[in-house]
Protein backbone atom coordinates (compact mmCIF):
# COMPACT_ATOMS: atom_id res chain seq x y z
CA UNK A 1 0.00 0.00 0.00
CA UNK A 2 1.58 3.29 -1.11
CA UNK A 3 1.81 6.49 0.89
CA UNK A 4 -0.37 9.45 -0.09
CA UNK A 5 1.79 12.13 -1.73
CA UNK A 6 1.65 15.65 -0.28
CA UNK A 7 3.20 17.14 -3.40
CA UNK A 8 1.43 19.90 -5.30
CA UNK A 9 1.00 20.17 -9.05
CA UNK A 10 4.48 20.62 -10.55
CA UNK A 11 4.89 23.70 -12.76
CA UNK A 12 7.86 25.16 -14.63
CA UNK A 13 7.87 28.82 -13.54
CA UNK A 14 9.00 31.22 -16.26
CA UNK A 15 8.20 34.78 -17.31
CA UNK A 16 6.08 33.63 -20.25
CA UNK A 17 3.62 31.76 -18.01
CA UNK A 18 0.09 33.05 -18.55
CA UNK A 19 -2.29 30.57 -16.91
CA UNK A 20 -2.38 27.48 -14.72
CA UNK A 21 -4.88 24.66 -14.33
CA UNK A 22 -6.80 24.66 -11.06
CA UNK A 23 -5.12 22.92 -8.11
CA UNK A 24 -5.17 23.18 -4.33
CA UNK A 25 -1.40 23.55 -4.20
CA UNK A 26 1.44 24.15 -6.66
CA UNK A 27 5.11 23.17 -6.59
CA UNK A 28 7.35 25.25 -8.85
CA UNK A 29 10.64 24.58 -10.61
CA UNK A 30 12.11 28.08 -10.84
CA UNK A 31 13.92 29.05 -14.02
CA UNK A 32 17.03 31.29 -13.71
CA UNK A 33 14.79 34.32 -14.29
CA UNK A 34 13.67 33.92 -10.67
CA UNK A 35 16.88 33.05 -8.82
CA UNK A 36 20.66 33.51 -8.61
CA UNK A 37 23.00 30.57 -8.04
CA UNK A 38 26.69 29.97 -7.43
CA UNK A 39 28.91 26.94 -6.75
CA UNK A 40 31.70 27.24 -4.19
CA UNK A 41 34.11 24.77 -2.60
CA UNK A 42 34.13 25.59 1.11
CA UNK A 43 35.66 23.89 4.17
CA UNK A 44 32.31 23.40 5.91
CA UNK A 45 30.62 20.07 6.58
CA UNK A 46 26.98 20.89 7.26
CA UNK A 47 24.27 22.69 5.26
CA UNK A 48 23.39 25.03 8.13
CA UNK A 49 27.00 26.25 8.19
CA UNK A 50 27.03 26.83 4.42
CA UNK A 51 23.68 28.64 4.57
CA UNK A 52 25.09 31.16 7.04
CA UNK A 53 27.71 32.09 4.42
CA UNK A 54 25.22 32.43 1.54
CA UNK A 55 24.51 36.19 1.93
CA UNK A 56 28.23 37.05 1.73
CA UNK A 57 28.74 34.80 -1.30
CA UNK A 58 25.69 35.93 -3.30
CA UNK A 59 25.16 39.49 -2.09
CA UNK A 60 27.12 41.23 -4.85
CA UNK A 61 25.10 39.41 -7.56
CA UNK A 62 21.67 40.40 -6.23
CA UNK A 63 19.55 43.41 -7.20
CA UNK A 64 18.25 45.45 -4.27
CA UNK A 65 14.59 45.45 -5.33
CA UNK A 66 13.54 42.63 -2.96
CA UNK A 67 14.40 40.77 0.23
CA UNK A 68 16.01 37.40 -0.53
CA UNK A 69 15.77 33.89 0.87
CA UNK A 70 18.92 31.74 0.75
CA UNK A 71 19.18 27.97 0.28
CA UNK A 72 22.10 25.56 -0.14
CA UNK A 73 22.55 22.08 -1.58
CA UNK A 74 25.59 19.77 -1.51
CA UNK A 75 26.93 19.09 -4.98
CA UNK A 76 29.84 16.64 -4.79
CA UNK A 77 32.79 18.46 -3.22
CA UNK A 78 31.02 21.80 -3.76
CA UNK A 79 28.12 23.69 -2.22
CA UNK A 80 25.45 25.05 -4.54
CA UNK A 81 24.02 28.34 -3.27
CA UNK A 82 20.62 29.71 -4.30
CA UNK A 83 18.91 33.04 -3.64
CA UNK A 84 15.35 33.90 -4.60
CA UNK A 85 12.93 36.73 -3.78
CA UNK A 86 9.62 35.40 -2.37
CA UNK A 87 7.85 38.71 -2.96
CA UNK A 88 8.89 38.75 -6.63
CA UNK A 89 7.47 35.27 -7.16
CA UNK A 90 4.26 36.06 -5.26
CA UNK A 91 3.70 39.26 -7.26
CA UNK A 92 4.28 37.49 -10.58
CA UNK A 93 1.92 34.59 -9.80
CA UNK A 94 -0.77 36.95 -8.58
CA UNK A 95 -0.66 38.99 -11.80
CA UNK A 96 -0.21 36.18 -14.35
CA UNK A 97 -2.33 33.44 -12.85
CA UNK A 98 -4.22 34.82 -9.81
CA UNK A 99 -2.41 32.33 -7.54
CA UNK A 100 -2.24 33.40 -3.85
CA UNK A 101 0.94 32.74 -1.88
CA UNK A 102 -0.68 30.15 0.42
CA UNK A 103 -1.05 27.82 -2.58
CA UNK A 104 2.71 27.73 -3.15
CA UNK A 105 4.18 24.53 -1.70
CA UNK A 106 7.67 23.38 -2.56
CA UNK A 107 10.12 25.06 -4.91
CA UNK A 108 12.96 23.60 -6.94
CA UNK A 109 15.65 25.18 -9.09
CA UNK A 110 16.38 24.56 -12.76
CA UNK A 111 19.99 23.72 -11.89
CA UNK A 112 18.66 20.61 -10.13
CA UNK A 113 17.68 19.29 -13.59
CA UNK A 114 21.30 19.00 -14.75
CA UNK A 115 21.19 15.23 -15.18
CA UNK A 116 18.35 15.62 -17.69
CA UNK A 117 19.80 18.69 -19.39
CA UNK A 118 23.11 16.89 -20.01
CA UNK A 119 21.19 14.56 -22.33
CA UNK A 120 18.49 16.74 -23.87
CA UNK A 121 17.12 20.31 -23.59
CA UNK A 122 13.77 20.83 -21.87
CA UNK A 123 11.12 22.71 -23.79
CA UNK A 124 9.70 25.81 -22.10
CA UNK A 125 7.38 27.08 -24.84
CA UNK A 126 7.41 27.11 -28.63
CA UNK A 127 10.18 29.72 -28.74
CA UNK A 128 12.56 28.86 -25.90
CA UNK A 129 14.17 25.92 -24.14
CA UNK A 130 16.26 25.15 -21.06
CA UNK A 131 19.77 23.80 -21.62
CA UNK A 132 23.22 23.68 -19.98
CA UNK A 133 25.80 26.35 -20.76
CA UNK A 134 29.09 26.15 -18.84
CA UNK A 135 27.42 23.73 -16.46
CA UNK A 136 24.56 26.09 -15.55
CA UNK A 137 20.87 25.82 -16.48
CA UNK A 138 20.21 28.56 -19.05
CA UNK A 139 17.22 29.73 -21.09
CA UNK A 140 18.00 30.05 -24.82
CA UNK A 141 15.97 30.47 -28.02
CA UNK A 142 15.24 27.13 -29.67
CA UNK A 143 16.82 28.46 -32.87
CA UNK A 144 20.23 28.42 -31.13
CA UNK A 145 20.11 24.68 -30.48
CA UNK A 146 21.01 21.89 -32.85
CA UNK A 147 18.27 19.37 -33.54
CA UNK A 148 14.59 19.54 -32.70
CA UNK A 149 14.30 17.05 -29.84
CA UNK A 150 13.21 18.43 -26.48
CA UNK A 151 12.15 16.80 -23.24
CA UNK A 152 8.58 17.58 -22.27
CA UNK A 153 8.31 18.96 -18.75
CA UNK A 154 6.22 16.57 -16.63
CA UNK A 155 6.01 15.43 -13.02
CA UNK A 156 8.60 12.74 -13.86
CA UNK A 157 11.24 15.49 -13.93
CA UNK A 158 10.60 16.47 -10.31
CA UNK A 159 14.02 16.82 -8.55
CA UNK A 160 14.64 14.64 -5.49
CA UNK A 161 15.14 17.51 -3.04
CA UNK A 162 12.51 20.21 -2.68
CA UNK A 163 12.54 23.38 -0.57
CA UNK A 164 9.64 24.87 1.36
CA UNK A 165 8.65 28.24 -0.10
CA UNK A 166 9.08 31.06 2.43
CA UNK A 167 6.43 33.70 1.87
CA UNK A 168 7.45 37.35 1.93
CA UNK A 169 5.61 37.90 5.21
CA UNK A 170 8.00 35.42 6.86
CA UNK A 171 11.17 36.83 5.33
CA UNK A 172 10.48 40.53 5.95
CA UNK A 173 11.42 40.27 9.63
CA UNK A 174 14.94 39.24 8.63
CA UNK A 175 15.58 42.65 7.07
CA UNK A 176 15.98 44.18 10.53
CA UNK A 177 19.16 42.22 11.20
CA UNK A 178 22.23 44.41 11.09
CA UNK A 179 25.15 43.59 8.83
CA UNK A 180 27.43 43.40 11.85
CA UNK A 181 25.15 40.91 13.60
CA UNK A 182 25.03 38.67 10.53
CA UNK A 183 28.79 38.70 10.08
CA UNK A 184 29.42 38.15 13.78
CA UNK A 185 27.12 35.13 13.77
CA UNK A 186 28.96 33.74 10.73
CA UNK A 187 32.33 34.11 12.42
CA UNK A 188 31.11 32.60 15.66
CA UNK A 189 29.58 29.69 13.75
CA UNK A 190 32.85 28.94 11.95
CA UNK A 191 34.71 28.69 15.22
CA UNK A 192 31.88 27.49 17.44
CA UNK A 193 31.89 23.81 16.60
CA UNK A 194 35.65 23.54 17.06
CA UNK A 195 35.54 25.21 20.46
CA UNK A 196 32.59 23.13 21.67
CA UNK A 197 34.54 19.96 20.88
CA UNK A 198 37.68 21.41 22.42
CA UNK A 199 35.76 22.53 25.50
CA UNK A 200 34.27 19.07 25.99
CA UNK A 201 37.73 17.52 25.80
CA UNK A 202 38.99 19.98 28.45
CA UNK A 203 36.10 19.10 30.77
CA UNK A 204 36.85 15.43 30.28
CA UNK A 205 40.52 16.05 31.06
CA UNK A 206 39.64 17.97 34.23
CA UNK A 207 37.41 15.14 35.46
CA UNK A 208 40.20 12.62 34.85
CA UNK A 209 42.69 14.80 36.75
CA UNK A 210 40.27 15.20 39.64
CA UNK A 211 39.61 11.46 39.74
CA UNK A 212 43.35 10.74 39.96
CA UNK A 213 43.78 13.30 42.73
CA UNK A 214 40.81 11.95 44.70
CA UNK A 215 42.33 8.48 44.56
CA UNK A 216 45.67 9.85 45.83
CA UNK A 217 43.91 11.86 48.56
CA UNK A 218 42.19 8.70 49.80
CA UNK A 219 45.56 6.98 50.13
CA UNK A 220 47.48 10.05 51.40
CA UNK A 221 45.06 12.48 53.14
CA UNK A 222 47.93 14.75 54.18
CA UNK A 223 48.41 15.81 50.55
CA UNK A 224 44.87 17.26 50.25
CA UNK A 225 45.68 20.96 50.50
CA UNK A 226 44.31 24.10 48.89
CA UNK A 227 47.55 24.51 46.92
CA UNK A 228 47.08 21.09 45.28
CA UNK A 229 43.44 21.75 44.40
CA UNK A 230 44.24 25.17 42.93
CA UNK A 231 46.83 23.65 40.60
CA UNK A 232 44.05 22.11 38.53
CA UNK A 233 42.10 25.37 38.40
CA UNK A 234 45.14 27.37 37.33
CA UNK A 235 45.99 24.84 34.63
CA UNK A 236 42.70 25.28 32.81
CA UNK A 237 41.42 28.78 33.59
CA UNK A 238 43.60 30.24 30.80
CA UNK A 239 41.41 28.33 28.33
CA UNK A 240 38.32 30.39 29.24
CA UNK A 241 40.37 33.58 28.97
CA UNK A 242 41.44 32.65 25.44
CA UNK A 243 37.88 31.91 24.35
CA UNK A 244 36.69 35.25 25.76
CA UNK A 245 39.43 37.03 23.81
CA UNK A 246 38.33 35.26 20.62
CA UNK A 247 34.75 36.45 21.14
CA UNK A 248 35.99 40.02 21.57
CA UNK A 249 38.05 39.80 18.36
CA UNK A 250 35.11 38.40 16.42
CA UNK A 251 33.02 41.38 17.48
CA UNK A 252 35.79 43.72 16.32
CA UNK A 253 36.13 41.94 12.96
CA UNK A 254 32.38 42.30 12.38
CA UNK A 255 32.85 46.09 12.55
CA UNK A 256 35.26 45.89 9.60
CA UNK A 257 32.68 44.33 7.29
CA UNK A 258 30.31 46.07 4.91
CA UNK A 259 29.13 45.75 1.31
CA UNK A 260 32.55 47.16 0.35
CA UNK A 261 34.55 45.05 2.79
CA UNK A 262 33.71 41.33 2.70
CA UNK A 263 35.24 38.61 4.85
CA UNK A 264 37.28 36.32 2.59
CA UNK A 265 38.99 33.99 5.08
CA UNK A 266 39.17 33.37 8.83
CA UNK A 267 41.59 31.08 10.65
CA UNK A 268 42.91 30.41 14.14
CA UNK A 269 46.71 30.05 14.08
CA UNK A 270 48.24 29.41 17.48
CA UNK A 271 47.67 32.56 19.54
CA UNK A 272 46.46 34.59 16.58
CA UNK A 273 43.00 34.99 15.04
CA UNK A 274 43.65 35.96 11.42
CA UNK A 275 41.07 37.36 9.01
CA UNK A 276 41.39 38.35 5.37
CA UNK A 277 39.03 40.94 3.86
CA UNK A 278 38.28 41.65 0.21
CA UNK A 279 37.96 45.46 0.17
CA UNK A 280 36.98 47.97 -2.47
CA UNK A 281 40.16 50.05 -3.15
CA UNK A 282 38.51 53.30 -2.02
CA UNK A 283 37.68 51.74 1.37
CA UNK A 284 41.10 50.26 2.18
CA UNK A 285 42.40 53.24 4.20
CA UNK A 286 39.20 53.36 6.25
CA UNK A 287 39.35 49.64 7.10
CA UNK A 288 43.06 49.84 8.02
CA UNK A 289 42.44 52.82 10.33
CA UNK A 290 39.57 51.05 12.13
CA UNK A 291 41.75 47.96 12.60
CA UNK A 292 44.72 49.96 13.90
CA UNK A 293 42.50 51.85 16.36
CA UNK A 294 41.50 48.44 17.72
CA UNK A 295 45.21 47.52 18.13
CA UNK A 296 45.08 44.98 15.33
CA UNK A 297 47.98 44.30 12.99
CA UNK A 298 47.16 44.92 9.31
CA UNK A 299 48.97 43.80 6.17
CA UNK A 300 48.00 44.89 2.68
CA UNK A 301 48.20 41.71 0.56
CA UNK A 302 47.36 43.44 -2.73
CA UNK A 303 45.15 46.24 -4.04
CA UNK A 304 41.98 44.62 -2.66
CA UNK A 305 43.03 42.12 0.04
CA UNK A 306 43.86 43.08 3.63
CA UNK A 307 45.12 40.65 6.29
CA UNK A 308 44.15 41.49 9.88
CA UNK A 309 45.73 39.76 12.90
CA UNK A 310 44.60 39.81 16.51
CA UNK A 311 46.64 38.47 19.42
CA UNK A 312 44.90 36.14 21.87
CA UNK A 313 47.42 36.66 24.67
CA UNK A 314 46.32 38.84 27.52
Amino acid sequence: MGLISNNGKLVLLHRGLEALPKASKYDFVLLPQFYISKREKLPVKYAFQAKKLAPSILEESLPTDYEYEYLVKKDGDYWQFFAYAPKEIEDFLKVCCSIPSYKIGKIYFADQLKDVLKKIPIGIDEYSALTLIDGKATIVPRSMLDGDRYARFTNKLRPIKGFTFKSSSKTSNNSNLSKGAIVASILILLLGVAFIVEGLSYKSAIKKEEAKLNQIFEEYPQLQSKLTRDSIKNKYESIETKERKIRDLIDTYSQLTSKKSILDKLELNGNKLIAQFNVTPTEISKVINIAKNANLKTTKVNNTLIRVEGELNE
